[in-house]
């Protein structure tokens, strides 16, 4: 006879853990927008120094451009003229092309001007010898019209670094055409007082 199975104890039953009470979230506040009570920051200042900082990024856009302009524009082509002859004070010619001296008014090489006792002299001629007697046999490097070179044309001349209209001017010998224009004001006004060239007759 088989032996009956012995029953076996229950389980205990299982014990239920407490559960920890989650912290609640701190309460968030309110969104200007949801007040309608609520202060706006002012923006006042921060559109001073936005704008501000657009001004100063445009002047600085600016300041390149124009630097860029400058670089972009080509210096002017020059010339070496030789064998000059000095027609007067302020007209070059060589080889058949006349140069008339830019910015300067000078006279003819016939022209006479009144000196301290009131006798003319011939200042004309003077005007001639000292612009002659500074190019001498040396070649003189002139500017060319954007155009090009040209029979007869107004330049800017110079002869070993020296520019010829501001060397009359200050010798006395042409006055400028601008009479404010510097350098050649400037160079008027020293040769006046010092009486030289064509203003040692003047008061």
């Amino acid at each position: 006879i088989a032996a009956s199975p012995t029953a076996q104890p229950a389980p205990p039953p299982l014990q239920s853990t407490p559960t920890a009470a989650l912290p609640s979230a701190p309460p968030q506040a309110a969104s200007p927008e949801a007040s309608p009570h609520a202060v706006l920051p002012s923006t006042g200042e921060g559109k001073r120094h936005l704008l501000a900082g657009e001004k100063a990024e445009a002047e600085r856009i600016a300041a390149l451009n124009a630097k860029g302009a400058v670089a972009a524009t080509p210096p002017p082509k020059t010339k070496l003229y030789y064998q000059i002859t000095v027609r007067d004070g302020g007209t070059l010619e060589s080889g058949g092309v006349v140069i008339r001296l830019v910015g300067i008014a000078a006279r003819d090489a016939e022209a006479t001007c009144k000196g301290k006792d009131g006798k003319p002299w011939r200042c004309g001629a003077a005007a001639r010898g000292a612009l002659t007697h500074l190019i001498r046999t040396r070649a003189v490097t002139c500017e060319l019209p954007k155009s090009g070179e040209q029979k007869d044309f107004a330049a800017r001349c110079t002869v070993a670094g020296t520019d010829l209209s501001t060397w009359m001017v200050r010798q006395g010998w042409a006055e400028p055409n601008v009479p404010s224009e510097p350098p050649l004001a400037d160079a008027a006004q020293a040769a006046k007082q010092e009486h030289a060239g064509l203003w040692r007759g003047a008061e």
